[in-house]
């Protein structure tokens, strides 16, 4: 039975400023972990259950760490979900098929082609159904959440995308169709899908989970994808990628670029859903966590997605709530970004 939830917007105008105590609730629903352990039996697993009960996170992502087996990932699942309560709790995980699959060395999972074989091999609707068949095997698992589809544009160069065949096409009209299939298949079994990487990491020539990454020669083309999907309506989750791209911004990766995430993302294509970054700790940003969580947001990320639940002998859960709410305090962070923030993820919260 889906939860029922009371969408309640916050505003200034009409509440004032939230306390502490809301501004506390407000952001950990922008906070998501990965975290270590296959059991409610594991220490960490419990401490995660008490995070979620006591608001400090507003999502998960389960890793290849976290399936022991079929009926163990949705014993955990079952869990970690039973410990929220006021909002439905975000289960994500990262299964495009082919080679990014957490059931790749499971037989008892249904394997599914990667995106690249499919925009290759399959029309439309034999698409569509490979990906309900997809959706469902999650959503019978407890996941509500997928971290796709990929809508780069696939070229050979790019050793995280092209070269591990992520992307449907090089042709920005395929991916769209290819990719509009995948999200109608989920949004009909009930499974949120999550858009990436903006603006386009297709052409990038090495991997922003181990180095800095610039992409030279970007192509507005790749935004196109972003562009007819947000008008049609499809887009509720967006990831933003953390390469640079400097005919855009010369400076900061999209995650951290202000230009890219509100100005580009959120008020030219028009996005109204929420934006997600990739993985926080990954290497391509440099800095501390701390200091890109602040940066994140003030670009306009509403979910921070840290792989995992401890970074720098520290619990990265109390890491980033309290770098956001200091901020907030501080004057680092306006108080109108956490309720924007938190208003688009409690609105699409009120699908489930």
């Amino acid at each position: 039975m889906k939860k029922i939830i009371l969408l309640f917007i916050f505003t200034i105008s009409l509440f004032g400023a939230p306390s502490d105590k809301e501004l506390r609730n407000m952001i950990g629903q922008m906070v998501m972990v990965g975290f270590t352990g296959d059991s409610s039996s594991d220490e960490w697993v419990k401490q995660l259950h008490l995070d979620i009960k006591n608001g400090r996170i507003g999502g998960v992502m389960i890793l290849a760490r976290n399936i022991s087996s079929k009926q163990g990932l949705k014993n955990l699942t079952k869990y970690l979900n039973s410990a929220s309560s006021k909002y439905p709790l975000f289960i994500a995980i990262d299964e495009e098929g082919g080679q990014i699959s957490r059931f790749n060395k499971f037989s008892d999972f249904e394997h599914f082609p990667s995106a690249y074989k499919v925009g290759s091999e399959l029309d439309l609707n034999s698409a569509n159904k490979l990906y309900t068949n997809m959706a469902t095997q999650l959503k019978n698992l407890g996941i509500n959440m997928n971290f796709a589809p990929v809508v780069d544009l696939h070229n050979d160069i790019s050793p995280i995308i092209g070269q591990r065949q992520r992307a449907f096409s090089k042709d920005a009209g395929e991916v769209t169709a290819y990719a509009s299939e995948f999200i109608s298949a989920f949004d009909n079994v009930g499974v949120a899908s999550v858009l990436k990487h903006f603006p386009g990491h297709g052409n990038a020539s090495s991997d922003t989970h181990k180095i800095s990454t610039i992409v030279d020669s970007f192509d507005f083309d790749e935004i196109r994808p972003y562009y007819e999907l947000i008008k049609r309506k499809k887009a509720k989750f967006i990831m933003v990628g953390h390469m640079i791209i400097p005919t855009i911004d010369d400076v900061n990766p999209a995650t951290l670029s202000r230009q890219i995430v509100t100005n580009l993302l959120k008020d030219s294509l028009n996005y109204e859903g929420v934006v997600i970054s990739d993985d926080m700790l990954m290497k391509a940003l440099g800095g501390t966590l701390e200091q890109n969580a602040i940066k994140a947001v003030n670009a306009g990320v509403d979910i921070l997605l840290v792989s995992e639940y401890f970074y720098n002998k520290t619990n990265s859960i109390k890491a980033l709530n309290d770098a956001i709410f200091n901020s907030v305090k501080s004057g680092k962070i306006e108080i109108a970004r956490i309720i924007d923030a938190y208003n688009r993820i409690i609105a699409q919260k009120a699908r489930f």
